[in-house]
């Protein structure tokens, strides 16, 4: 009778634990053929990543008591098209964090993405996917690879901590509820008398309710340096953006305008852009046109416009195709950058140094899963 009621008391307290904890294995597979074609090259490829970036992820929560709770995220890229991580192996580069949550907001450490970078991904109908990705001319071309940004925080930070409000917690930090907020800072680790490369500095704030969205952000991170401060060590990368949407019967509207600066001349990139996503059928179309312009003595930039259409096989699965177009002006230096480690048909390597690009055209079909 005692060991009866010793085991039934162990299965309670299991249940208690369990039912205070969650952890969830989650992911996304995507997969598409594509085409790509810019200055008398051409590439077709078998891809990723064409819609949705695949992944591999796992996430969980541990309920402390008294409305706060402790949280982990760990997220790896996965190339559908050859079954590996980026770079070959599985590694949680996507987003790796810890943090404490509450009615007071969240506290999170670890490697995720800038306030800076949220904006290019909330407010583009591509979701920066695929030939049609905002990020080819807002996150592409330019001096670092990056249109003016520092490469290494331009999407994600290594070492940082950051502050949330008005988010879920441990949700990614995309649209957030009423006033929501994001700080962030991401320590160097150089050893004292060295460049702090890879620190980053930035916020973002927004406001969501009903059909409106709109957000602005601001940032300065150090980096690779331009020729004018390679004395330092480093260059400062000072990046604006502020964005918004209206959600309406027929879909959504999206526009978006930013800058990408630093303390060398010539380095300012100003970008805008304009987006919808129209509902059809049993899917949606997603129609973008982004464009970017330097402040150097020929102007250089870019404009691409991308259209496509989703369509969806159930709530986890769909089927899509996209087309796009990019025009280079001047000496302009934008090509199909992709993302996620696919869609990328690395065309750039294969231009002259200082020489623009030309006009280049993409498209993709393929099919996404979620899990």
């Amino acid at each position: 009778m005692k060991k009866s009621l010793v085991a039934l008391a162990a299965l309670a307290l299991v249940g208690a634990a369990s039912a205070q904890s969650s952890v969830m294995l989650y992911g996304v597979l995507d997969a598409d053929i594509a085409h790509f074609s810019q200055g008398g090259l051409s590439k077709t490829m078998l891809t990723s990543s064409g819609n949705s970036g695949s992944l591999l992820g796992f996430r969980g929560t541990e309920d402390l008591g008294g409305g706060l709770s402790a949280n982990f995220w760990l997220e790896s890229t996965l190339l559908s098209d050859t079954g590996s991580g980026l770079g070959g192996g599985l590694t949680f580069n996507r987003r790796s964090t810890v943090s404490l949550a509450s009615d007071f907001g969240e506290i999170r450490l670890g490697r995720d993405y800038t306030p800076s970078f949220v904006n290019h991904y909330v407010f583009d109908p591509f979701l920066l996917s695929g030939p049609g990705a905002g990020s080819n001319i807002t996150l592409g071309g330019g001096a670092n690879g990056v249109a003016g940004g520092n490469a290494a925080t331009a999407v994600r930070a290594n070492n940082s901590i950051q502050y949330l409000w008005g988010f879920n917690p441990n949700a990614i930090a995309a649209i957030g509820s009423g006033v929501y907020a994001q700080l962030m800072y991401a320590f160097p680790e150089n050893v004292s008398g060295t460049p702090a490369l890879g620190q980053y500095t930035g916020g973002r704030l927004g406001y969501a309710n009903g059909p409106v969205n709109a957000a602005i952000s601001y940032a300065q991170s150090k980096g690779t340096p331009y020729a004018a401060d390679v004395g330092r060590g480093y260059s400062t990368y000072k990046e604006f953006n502020l964005a918004g949407s209206y959600r309406f019967g027929l879909g959504q509207l999206m526009a978006h305008v930013g800058t990408n600066n630093s303390d060398a001349a010539g380095t300012k990139y100003t970008h805008w852009g304009l987006g919808a996503t129209i509902n059809a059928g049993p899917g949606y179309i997603p129609i973008a046109f982004n464009s970017i312009k330097q402040n150097n003595a020929t102007s250089d930039g870019a404009d691409q416009i991308a259209v496509g259409y989703v369509y969806a096989l159930s709530k986890r699965t769909v089927l899509y195709g996209t087309l796009a177009h990019i025009h280079n002006k001047n000496n302009g230096t934008y090509t199909f950058s992709g993302s996620n480690g696919g869609n990328n048909p690395g065309l750039q390597t294969a231009f002259g140094g200082g020489m623009s690009f030309g006009n280049g055209t993409g498209y993709a079909v393929g099919l996404r899963t979620s899990f």
